[in-house]
């Protein structure tokens, strides 16, 4: 009977947290029960919400909600507050219907041996880059110290004490080397890593996870052109004089100054453009197309596609945080495999799609975690690589 009352109350904590009731001494009590975990699902009423879309955009809402409420400008989706991150881990995954599990309980360690979550955790990624200048010389920049890390020209190559990259041609500099005027630098980043750059014309550039920039060491040319591998997010600084370039997989992107992502791994099957500010034209082979906010251009095989979206689905990775929606397993586990520096064995994955959120700044337990719980799936972990079990099938051969 106990159990059952605790059940209740844990329901009537859930619907407030949602619609906005809770009282601090319960959005306490709330998080205190998230991390004490428990031992079965926890159903929510359907009354909660019409429908599992309607309760998804509410939920989403109220966390994004908290996050402007509760984090600091300057290190949102750097470090979340803890009761917002368990409610996020809670609450983040919606399976059919409207259950809610919150079972945290970690299964025991593989030395060698399988089992669903490693006990040495494997941590997030965080920012790690290489610098490489346009003479060959390299710079670890997760290790190196804030500062001027090199000039080129009249530019000075500055770590700043917020870990960004910046081109800063506002320095004076003296002694430094000739450069010439189309010598590329190239930013990269490994799996498990992530950076900011400030290039030398202003425009600020995210760049993701097993992901590399190239670009020139002053934009003195009639236009200003980098070469993208990977994922960025770019907000580019205004020159009418100067169209800004993004060049990615045959494909150009051309900006006076806006602001939008481009998603182009050479594992993904389709490269995307996402615009969240101003106005891109996106051109390939023969054909050229000009979209506005909101917007995103797909390319595959089949061609180019365009379509309204919405814009936080495509740069949360930027906003700290795993974004799902309808989305494939195949594809959640490739952003799992980039950001955790694992490997993946794809060919156990079910053709499964989820929706919901985690906060990239979770260890990879939390995520496996939420996935096996909206599934009849678990996960083993031998060696970072992960495969994908089926509970169902498991079931059967018992």
């Amino acid at each position: 009977m106990q159990s059952d009352n605790n059940e209740l109350r844990y329901q009537e904590l859930a619907a407030k947290w949602l619609d906005g009731s809770i009282t601090p001494e319960e959005e306490k009590e709330f998080a205190d029960w998230y991390n004490a975990g428990l031992d079965k699902p926890l159903q929510v009423p359907e009354s909660f919400a019409a429908s599992e879309e309607v309760h998804r955009q509410r939920l989403l809402r109220k966390i994004r909600e908290e996050i402007q409420m509760e984090v600091p400008e300057q290190r949102r989706g750097i470090a979340w507050p803890k009761w917002v991150a368990a409610a996020a881990v809670i609450l983040g995954i919606i399976a059919v219907g409207t259950y809610f599990w919150a079972e945290r309980t970690i299964m025991p360690a593989t030395t060698g041996k399988a089992g669903a979550v490693a006990e040495a955790d494997i941590t997030p990624g965080g920012n790690k880059a290489m610098l490489t200048l346009a003479n060959g010389a390299q710079i670890v920049l997760d290790s190196a110290n804030n500062g001027v890390l090199a000039t080129q020209g009249n530019t000075a190559i500055i770590k700043s004490q917020s870990g960004q990259l910046i081109f800063d041609i506002s320095k004076q500099t003296a002694g430094t080397d000739d450069i010439a005027p189309d010598a590329i630098n190239t930013l990269s980043t490994p799996k498990g890593g992530q950076y900011v750059i400030i290039l030398p014309d202003g425009t600020k550039v995210w760049l993701n996870a097993q992901s590399s920039l190239h670009f020139p060491t002053a934009f003195n040319a009639k236009e200003r052109v980098v070469q993208l591998s990977g994922e960025a997010y770019f907000e580019v600084a205004k020159d009418k004089r100067k169209p800004f370039h993004v060049q990615s997989k045959g494909a150009d992107i051309e900006v006076l100054g806006t602001h939008f992502n481009v998603m182009a791994y050479t594992n993904e099957p389709v490269m995307e453009t996402t615009l969240l500010e101003g106005a891109i034209k996106v051109s390939k082979d023969n054909r050229s197309e000009t979209i506005r906010p909101g917007k995103q251009v797909q390319l595959s095989d089949q061609g180019m596609q365009i379509r309204s979206i919405d814009t936080v689905d495509a740069v949360a990775w930027k906003n700290g945080i795993f974004q799902f929606n309808d989305t494939h397993l195949k594809n959640i586990m490739r952003q799992v495999e980039r950001w955790y520096d694992v490997k993946i064995d794809y060919a156990s994955l079910p053709d499964k799609r989820y929706n919901g959120m985690v906060f990239r700044n979770s260890n990879l337990s939390e995520v496996l975690k939420m996935l096996e719980m909206a599934g009849d799936i678990r996960f083993e972990v031998v060696d970072k690589t992960i495969k994908v079990i089926n509970k169902r099938a498991e079931k059967i051969t018992e």
